[in-house]
């Protein structure tokens, strides 16, 4: 499930040049539709907790992928700016929700295991971005069809996603039944069940970390933003041709696949705040080098070592979302991951605009922002009291 959900989007994304040239959009315009995606998140992300509620995580992410599938396939064959904005506001919309899914699921799994596994889940992610990347490349380079790539991406989609459902491979029953029962307590409204935190003064504290949380969890996103939906053009912009534009996208996530592979046994080793601290600091770092060289070289060695700091920030904020107590199944991961998608979509068309006037240099300091505040919030949730 993780492979297709990383496998859709990237291989649209080395069509972004030809599809900006095909429809005659501006950076600004390009950023406006690309920021469809993060208002269909907002708009539709806040479901996900529901639906998982009554139909099970399993059902919410396989379903909902065939509605990504569909969406990209309306996506690659758009005539107008139009209708990719409509095509990417389903896939962000759609997206948001499978996300959720996926990663309950995934902690399920770990919950069941007895340990941290679900950086291994997102590596899972990170390999089908790069599978994407490297089809779309291919296919670019290759004079494909966009119309015809995307057909048989989305038949890919399909039976990576549909198939596991129909076959049973995913845990039965409810998402609840895998949830301790002092977890499941907290959710009583009975005196007696609450123990000595009472909700007025919980509720406060539950806020204060869920913001943080989806903070970091935001700004660990913006580099994989930039080599998402910027990359392409930036890389183009320094004379990659058209088989080349993907790369930053393989760099990034080709670490990243690396990172999450050994995420869990650093976590087990040194904590989740460390992860965040020193990763944060990657990432300043390589957004830094892709700045100042400001090359395709230079861009691609930035990615990648960007990619090594916000390889298990993600995964780490979600598991910690899941885990706030008082919360049923999902609510953590589904606001954590609404906020963070708010911030995500302020940046298209901020950045678009900005790059219109300035250049694309505007994309990496965006970047750049996202490891600055990794660095400096993760002493705020390392101070957490334990237990809140």
């Amino acid at each position: 499930m993780f492979l297709a959900n990383g496998l859709g989007f990237a291989n649209l994304v080395p069509r972004f040049p030809e599809i900006v040239v095909h429809l005659g959009l501006s950076k600004s315009a390009f950023g406006q539709a690309v920021a469809a995606v993060g208002v269909g998140a907002l708009v539709a992300g806040l479901a996900a907790s529901w639906l998982i509620s009554r139909l099970t995580s399993a059902r919410v992410a396989s379903l909902g992928m065939l509605v990504v599938a569909l969406a990209l396939l309306g996506a690659g064959l758009a005539p107008s700016w139009g209708v990719l904005a409509v095509c990417l506001l389903i896939v962000g919309g759609t997206d948001s929700i499978v996300d959720v899914a996926q990663n309950a699921h995934g902690l399920r799994v770990q919950r069941r295991w007895g340990a941290s596994i679900v950086t291994s889940f997102h590596a899972s992610w990170s390999l089908g971005a790069v599978l994407g990347a490297a089809m779309g490349q291919a296919m670019a380079g290759a004079g494909v069809g966009l119309g015809t790539h995307m057909v048989l991406t989305a038949v890919a989609l399909l039976v990576i996603s549909v198939g596991p459902l129909l076959a049973g491979w995913f845990l039965p029953g409810h998402d609840r039944a895998d949830r301790a029962p002092e977890r499941l307590e907290e959710l009583d409204d009975t005196p007696g069940v609450r123990s000595a935190t009472s909700p007025r003064r919980a509720r406060p504290v539950t806020i204060l970390v869920l913001f943080v949380v989806g903070l970091l969890c935001a700004a660990s996103m913006f580099p994989e933003d930039v080599a998402m939906n910027w990359s392409s053009l930036l890389l183009s912009e320094q004379g990659a041709g058209p088989g080349r534009v993907g790369l930053g996208l393989v760099a990034l996530q080709g670490t990243m696949i690396v990172g999450r592979l050994v995420g869990d046994r650093i976590i087990d080793a040194v904590g989740q705040r460390a992860v965040i601290a020193w990763g944060g600091a990657l990432v300043t770092l390589g957004m830094s080098v892709a700045l100042l060289l400001f090359s395709v070289p230079g861009t691609l060695l930035g990615m990648a070592i960007s990619g090594a700091g916000c390889a298990v920030a993600v995964p780490v904020a979600y598991s910690a979302a899941d885990d706030v107590e008082g919360l049923p199944p999902g609510l953590g991961l589904t606001i954590v991951s609404w906020l963070a998608r708010l911030a995500v979509l302020l940046a298209p068309p901020v950045v678009g605009r900005l790059a219109d006037n300035h250049g694309l240099w505007v994309a990496l300091a965006y970047g750049l922002l996202g490891g600055l505040i990794m660095v400096t919030f993760w002493p705020v949730l390392r101070r957490r009291p334990a237990g809140s």
